[in-house]
């Protein structure tokens, strides 16, 4: 029999999720809770997963699929030391994949994030958390991002926390949220509640060929990453792999004193003037081995860019080239005085096993307690490109002061996994889904 305050801690628990929290079924109804099938052996840790929406392709699909069914690596299929026991899934559609998914392991579809990570008990009840905050129906801020509830989930997972006096591993994919003051927040919040978090997407821990990390201490003055599509969808991803990159430079990362963003013609005359290298931009382009063939600024119609200026004087720059790098990722530095360059490589199989690496460094987070990249870069690399964006449609191109990112942090010590080929193989591009799983290849796939 419980006590009249644990009745109390529960219902307050459960009470902090309601409202928006219900999983949405096509029909209007709400889903019943799915009875786990396979009870969670001791031996793995039992992880709760928090989902904006899970269908094929997804950043769940990718991402949790492989924790249920196994992740395929270079040197072949790794069994999963962890478990998802229970999930809570904010958008379910006629597309849905999740709750199959979820059904298929044993792991329980729950109405609230708090009863998700809770088991329906008094207080926390799981090992770990993965919030995977992307894709989903959201509508946009009136600066034309995506407002993803990164915050909104976030807060009552922390609640969830904080009611329990303890807080566990916590994963938070991609951005921490569309606004630096939502991702100050979560910064901050977490780390009041002693809360081991890491964030961020899967460009840091793929492929890259030619093989290139800096030396921690190098001496760095300038670089440039090189993606496609908007700042809004995939200059994060940019922001990401400049980042992890430029932090290893000498004296660690001490923060960005300005950040300005630029499209169409005030990118060549940025480029013209020196404010961003062309030398760099054709390094890193050259370095992408299926860009299209022929002048970059015949085929770059609305190119977009960032320029930022870090406090320690290093000069780093994003370039958005849609129309030349088709869907290429590259990064180019000067180090030591000498132009160094890279592709980043992802797979672009059924088995979008770039994720397969980032869902081993999830596994080895929520294993050790240990994060293999710091939060910092998320919290930077975010306010980033809110400081960009805001630049860009705000303040004409014109550059911002941002001493709100003054962000000092180091990776010695941290250890991620990474790929040793230059480019995916074995296991890494098939065959996938696994048995039983055919139900998730996706139309363009069949």
């Amino acid at each position: 029999m419980q006590k009249p305050n644990q009745n109390q801690r529960r219902n307050f628990i459960k009470k902090s999720a309601l409202g928006t929290s219900f999983l949405a079924l096509s029909g209007g109804g709400f889903a019943s809770v799915l009875e786990p099938k396979i009870q969670p052996t001791q031996a793995k840790k039992k992880i709760a997963l928090i989902a904006n929406i899970y269908r094929n392709s997804a950043h769940a699909d990718v991402i949790a699929t492989k924790i249920f069914a196994g992740i395929p690596t270079d040197e072949g299929m790794v069994t999963p030391e962890i478990q998802i026991v229970s999930v809570w899934i904010d958008q379910i559609g006629e597309n849905d994949t999740g709750v199959r998914i979820s059904e298929m392991n044993g792991a329980t579809v729950y109405p609230t994030i708090a009863e998700a990570l809770t088991l329906e008990g008094n207080t926390l009840a799981v090992d770990a958390v993965i919030y995977i905050g992307e894709h989903g129906e959201y509508p946009n801020s009136r600066l034309g991002v995506k407002m993803y509830p990164r915050m909104n989930y976030l807060e009552q997972i922390f609640r969830v926390f904080d009611a329990s006096n303890r807080s566990v591993p916590l994963f938070t994919d991609k951005h921490l949220a569309y606004s630096w003051l939502d991702s100050k927040w979560i910064y901050d919040r977490g780390r009041e509640l002693n809360v081991p978090m890491m964030a961020g997407s899967s460009l840091p821990f793929a492929w890259r060929d030619p093989a290139l990390e800096h030396p921690l201490g190098a001496r760095i003055t300038e670089a440039v990453a090189i993606g496609y599509a908007s700042l809004d969808a995939y200059g994060f991803h940019v922001a990401e792999i400049l980042q992890c990159m430029v932090e290893r430079r000498t004296g660690g990362e001490t923060g960005v004193a300005s950040v300005r963003g630029i499209r169409g013609s005030e990118v060549w005359h940025a480029v013209d003037s020196g404010e961003i290298s062309l030398e760099l931009i054709e390094a890193g382009c050259n370095a992408i081995r299926d860009k299209h063939e022929g002048n970059m600024r015949e085929l770059e119609k609305d190119p977009h860019a960032v320029i930022i200026r870090y406090k320690d004087g290093t000069k780093g720059a994003i370039m958005m080239l849609t129309g030349y790098v088709n869907s290429g990722w590259g990064y180019a530095a000067l180090e030591d005085g000498k132009t160094v360059a890279t592709e980043f490589v992802l797979d672009h199989s059924m088995s979008y096993s770039h994720f397969s690496y980032l869902t081993l460094n999830i596994q080895k987070f929520f294993l050790t307690g240990s994060p293999t990249a710091p939060v910092e870069r998320t919290l930077l690399t975010s306010g980033i490109m809110d400081a960009a964006i805001r630049s860009l449609v705000m303040d004409d191109g014109k550059a911002r002061d941002t001493p709100h990112l003054a962000i000092k942090y180091s990776v010695q010590g941290h250890e991620p996994i990474r790929p040793t080929a230059p480019r995916p193989t074995g296991q890494s591009i098939g065959p996938w889904p696994p048995k039983g799983y055919e139900f998730i290849i996706p139309d363009r796939f069949k």
